[in-house]
């Protein structure tokens, strides 16, 4: 066992010491971010607001009845009759209830439609990708993402 264990150790340092000693030329690369910064998307997102603009302005109505809902049984929680408190309960679970599916419906669009962009222009980033990765000769892409730290200096 001890003797797999040094093969293995000399192997791992025969096999990394170019790598320790050579320069990596690394690109970390935001997709999102630079697909954002195109006016393609951004004149996407400009239509994409105005087809979901009645489902932001519901969800809008919604939340300011909620809290006038809220404010109200705050202002005259205690003179308010049994049957009060009771109907403004319901609107409030019926309103809450409602509020969090367009909510919810109003993400999962805008999550399709970011989707649908990024389907849309993937080939043309692998393209503008495969062309920096040659123009800059870097050895290694990785997705912003996935990176814990990266020096300022190198941005």
């Amino acid at each position: 066992m001890r003797r797999v264990l040094s093969v293995l150790a000399a192997f791992a340092a025969i096999t990394l010491a170019p790598a320790a000693t050579a320069e990596l030329n690394i690109a970390v690369v935001d997709v999102n971010e630079a697909v954002s910064q195109t006016q393609e998307a951004r004149d996407f997102l400009t239509r994409v607001q105005e087809e979901l603009a009645p489902d932001q302005e519901r969800i809008r109505e919604l939340t300011a009845e909620k809290s006038r809902i809220e404010e109200r049984v705050e202002r005259d929680g205690e003179v308010l009759s049994d049957a009060e408190r009771v109907s403004l309960s319901e609107e409030y679970e019926r309103i809450t209830s409602d509020l969090q599916y367009r909510a919810e419906s109003y993400q999962k669009a805008l999550n399709r439609k970011r989707n649908e962009l990024l389907r849309q222009m993937g080939p043309r980033v692998q393209a503008a990708l495969d062309d920096l990765v040659q123009l800059e000769a870097y050895d290694l892409v990785v997705p912003a993402g996935s990176v814990i730290y990266a020096n300022p200096k190198h941005d």
